[in-house]
C-alpha cells in the first residue's frame, strides 16, 4: 500500500516500474492517494509543473486502485482522518483492516502507528530505494536519487538509518 509521498517519490524516478517490482508485483493506491496525485515538479527551472497521470500504471498492473470496503475500514478511516491527510488516513486503515505493509514517509503517520498499532510494517522512499539499488550500476541509482530530491522535494531525515548512503548518492 503506496500513500502519496511515497507514490510523489517514486513517480519522480522515471522508473515506477522496476522500483515497485522490487517490492511487490503491484502496490495498491487508494482514491484519495490517486486524487491528490496531481503534479511533479519540472525537470527544468523555468517548466511548467507536469501533470500525473495514473491510468497507464493501472492498465499496466503496476498500480492497482482500491478503496475503503466496509464498516471497520471506513471506522478506520474516519478516526485517522481527524489526524492525518486524507490519502495517509485511508492508506493506513486499508493497511491495518487487511494486514497489508504500507509505505509512507509521514512522520505523523508513523507516529499514529507506533503508537496505536503494533506489527504493522512499514517502509520508506529509501528503504524502497535501496531494495531497488542492489544490482543497479551506481550512476543509475544516483540519478534515481536526484530525480527524487529534485523533482518530489523529499530528502530523508538525519534520523533515518540510511540518510548516510542517500547523501553519498546526491554527490555521486
Amino acid at each position: 500500500m503506496l500513500d502519496t509521498c511515497i507514490l510523489i517519490n517514486l513517480l519522480a524516478t522515471d522508473r515506477i516500474a522496476e522500483i515497485v517490482n522490487v517490492i511487490a508485483p503491484s502496490c495498491l493506491i487508494c482514491s484519495a492517494v490517486s486524487r491528490e496525485s496531481l503534479y511533479l515538479r519540472p525537470r527544468e527551472p523555468d517548466a511548467q509543473p507536469e501533470a500525473i497521470n495514473l491510468a497507464p500504471l493501472f492498465e499496466a498492473g503496476i498500480l492497482t486502485p482500491c478503496d475503503i470496503e466496509g464498516a471497520t475500514e471506513e471506522g478506520l478511516y474516519v478516526n485517522y482522518a481527524s489526524e492525518l491527510e486524507d490519502g495517509e488516513a485511508m492508506s493506513l486503515a486499508i493497511a491495518q483492516a487487511r494486514n497489508f505493509a504500507l509505505a509512507t514517509d509521514d512522520r505523523k503517520t508513523r507516529r499514529v502507528i507506533e503508537e496505536n498499532i503494533s506489527g504493522l510494517l512499514t517502509v520508506s522512499t529509501v528503504e524502497i530505494v535501496r531494495a531497488w539499488a542492489g544490482g543497479n550500476d551506481l550512476a543509475k541509482v544516483s540519478a534515481v536519487v536526484r530525480s527524487i530530491q529534485a523533482r518530489a522535494r523529499f530528502h530523508p531525515p538525519d534520523s533515518d538509518p540510511l540518510s548516510r548512503w542517500w547523501n553519498e548518492l546526491l554527490k555521486g
